[in-house]
């Protein structure tokens, strides 16, 4: 049991309502889309019950801290919150070899998540076909577990589940994060930012992360834009070298946790300093 005078803190990965909530966003069938929007709704309901009976809330990112600690009256509880963002370990992680003539354009990710899921086969439908106009031989490659069945096609594998991905790594021109859904914080970018690969994210894709599009990495909402920024880098190896560069010196600097998880001292000293007031 715990003892009558322990602080509780709730360590929040996402704000969870938000994936509902844009699955219903980009969903075509009214029925489907009317069900997701109210799971949103009542999930957030939900959060927001819960993280009232903690005396701490900790968020990876403060756009998720924003969506549930904020209320239609205004009243918030950020004074009792902290944002501490997911982090990598890229300084013992040796960025990846790439072949120079690379064309694999690759998704990491368990696909049996419905975001995922999303992300990828609107890459496929929408995007993929206006890179391969441009660019013949590219490739498409999806690695994550329960890849949806109609993810086919002309220079698309779906690899399933794989123990080691380094040999597609290798083999890898263009990261891709083509996120519509989500929330909390992508840790495929720091990996990928770790392993030197150059990314392209939608916004979604990217949310939560301090990024400086088009130097670490580049940007894209529309299926136009994300092809034309896929296509520049397989066309452009100084770019593709530039996003590399400052991809893996962006993580380095900002999302080691060696460094940034010394944010959860702050936490437990700022709930002691309430506690100690109390006495005196």
């Amino acid at each position: 049991a715990l003892h009558p005078t322990a602080k509780l803190i709730i360590d929040k990965h996402n704000a969870v309502h938000h994936i509902p909530k844009r699955l219903a966003n980009e969903e075509t069938n009214i029925i489907k889309r009317q069900f997701l929007a109210r799971e949103a709704q009542l999930i957030k309901k939900f959060e927001v019950e819960t993280c009232q009976k903690f005396d701490y809330s900790v968020w990876v990112t403060d756009i998720d801290r924003s969506a549930v600690l904020t209320p239609p009256d205004g009243s918030n509880n950020y004074a009792k919150s902290m944002v501490i963002p997911i982090c990598a370990n890229p300084s013992q992680v040796t960025p990846v070899i790439r072949k120079p003539n690379a064309r694999r354009i690759t998704f990491l990710g368990g696909l049996h998540w419905p975001p995922n899921a999303q992300g990828v086969l609107w890459f496929a439908e929408h995007v993929f076909p206006k890179v391969q106009a441009q660019v013949p031989d590219a490739i498409l490659t999806a690695i994550g577990k329960n890849p949806p069945a109609n993810l086919t096609g002309q220079g698309i594998e779906a690899t399933g589940y794989v123990v080691d991905p380094m040999p597609y790594l290798a083999e890898t021109a263009v990261f891709i994060v083509p996120l519509l859904a989500g929330g909390g914080m992508r840790v495929k970018i720091l990996d990928a930012w770790s392993w030197g690969l150059p990314i392209v994210s939608t916004t979604i894709g990217a949310e939560g992360i301090e990024i400086k599009s088009g130097s670490d990495m580049l940007i894209a909402d529309t299926a136009e834009d994300f092809a034309r920024a896929v296509i520049s880098i397989l066309n452009n190896k100084a770019l593709s070298q530039q996003l590399s560069r400052n991809g893996r010196q962006t993580v380095l600097e900002k999302y080691d946790w060696q460094t940034v998880y010394t944010a959860w001292d702050r936490v437990y000293q700022e709930l002691f300093a309430i506690e100690l007031a109390k006495i005196h």
